[in-house]
């Protein structure tokens, strides 16, 4: 399990208020508006060797990329069973459904990191929930979950790292204001 990252200094300068962040176990979201580092946190933990960790054990980093599951724009050699398992799964269902169906098929340990960029994309608010039901199921299988979000029905029961300051607090007093 990832404990602690200190960003690189590459990373560093592309990350606008975090230069190091903690987690907890279970799911974690980073929410915060476009442009704001979401998606490059998850990068520099899934592939930055320059980036310091301090882990629980031996961890394996999983990044599950939604424009990964589209076979006809995925050009990544599928030389590994989780390439060939993604593929697969995406040749017979949209993107959302394929994900759903990973997080509750493959055997992730607690040795697992799962990364998840903005998994909500083009997603209708049943298969919204569905998915997070899946990534709790993962969770309690001992998966640890970080998932950049801007979908609020991610929030609920998250451990959350703001990538705006007063972010969620905004967003969910514009929602409020809307009902």
């Amino acid at each position: 399990m990832l404990k602690f990252i200190q960003f690189c200094p590459n990373h560093s300068r592309r990350i606008k208020l975090h230069k190091r962040l903690s987690f907890e176990p279970g799911v974690t979201m980073l929410i915060g508006p476009n442009g704001s580092g979401k998606s490059t946190i998850l990068r520099a933990i899934a592939n930055c060797a320059e980036c310091r960790r301090t882990e629980d054990g031996a961890t394996e980093y999983i990044l599950l990329d939604t424009e990964a599951m589209n076979p006809r724009f995925n050009t990544d050699a599928a030389g590994n069973y989780m390439n060939m398992l993604v593929r697969s799964r995406a040749m017979f269902s949209s993107h959302g459904q394929s994900l759903r169906d990973l997080l509750r098929l493959i055997k992730f340990t607690p040795q697992s990191c799962i990364l998840l960029d903005e998994p909500e994309t083009a997603q209708d608010l049943d298969n919204i929930i569905a998915l997070r039901n899946s990534m709790d199921h993962a969770a309690a299988r001992g998966a640890q979950i970080i998932c950049s979000s801007h979908h609020v029905a991610f929030w609920n029961y998250s451990n959350i790292v703001e990538m705006r300051r007063g972010y969620r607090k905004r967003i969910t007093g514009e929602i409020a204001g809307m009902l």
